[in-house]
């Protein structure tokens, strides 16, 4: 992962000029910002992807404040988890089930930030509530005698198809100047903890994770 995205970022700030000085000196007191981005995220010992945001104000040109996310999405990672079931028991005709996982993080941000030059660095601190979870896929997603899906999955899964609980996800993200002056290419390195996570097929959705994307704002 790392081989990928600092060769991206150091090419880039080798190709975009420098913002000048005057516009930074006019920032003002408190502006508001977004962050656009994609993860790469190692949770759960595997590697997966989905969106990334952040969204809020920048004051005095040293603090971001705001609310912040990622998802991982189910339909655009493939991975499945295999699944025995216990000795005896069925679903569908089947002794092992192939699930797929998805879930989210959501909370506040504080982001301290710093700039060398053209480069702008930043310590975002995210707090919040994150929940990841595994589900049947494909025609099993038709249950054999027409109850709710998420029935069967948490009776599947031993009543712990998912779990969730308050989230710390603490980054390095780097970001260039360009001439543009409200837009900037970063990247990111990040570790996740889900406090308390356990479901059946993990106990645990912690990690790193890496971000490219676009800031907008000052």
């Amino acid at each position: 992962m790392t081989r990928i995205i600092l060769p991206t970022f150091l090419a880039l700030w080798a190709l975009l000029p420098t913002s000048s000085a005057a516009a930074q000196d006019e920032a003002p007191v408190a502006a508001p910002y977004v962050d656009l981005g994609w993860r790469v995220m190692g949770l759960a010992d595997h590697v997966s992807h989905g969106p990334d945001f952040q969204a809020g104000v920048r004051l005095w040109d040293h603090l971001k404040i705001g609310l912040a996310g990622f998802a991982r999405p189910g339909p655009i990672n493939p991975r499945t988890f295999r699944h025995e079931l216990p000795a005896g028991e069925t679903y569908r005709g089947q002794s092992s089930l192939d699930l797929r996982s998805d879930g989210a993080v959501v909370g506040l941000v504080v982001a301290p930030t710093f700039r060398i030059r053209r480069l702008n660095i930043e310590i975002p601190v995210l707090v919040g509530f994150g929940a990841f979870g595994f589900y049947l896929t494909g025609d099993d997603r038709e249950t054999p005698d027409g109850e709710r899906v998420s029935t069967w999955e948490n009776a599947l899964l031993d009543g712990a198809d998912s779990s969730g609980g308050i989230t710390l996800d603490v980054g390095l993200r780097l970001s260039v100047d360009t001439r543009l002056p409200y837009v900037r290419p970063f990247v990111g390195l990040h570790y996740t903890r889900v406090f308390g996570y356990d479901a059946t097929l993990a106990s645990s959705y912690d990690g790193f994770s890496g971000v490219v994307g676009v800031a907008f704002g000052r």
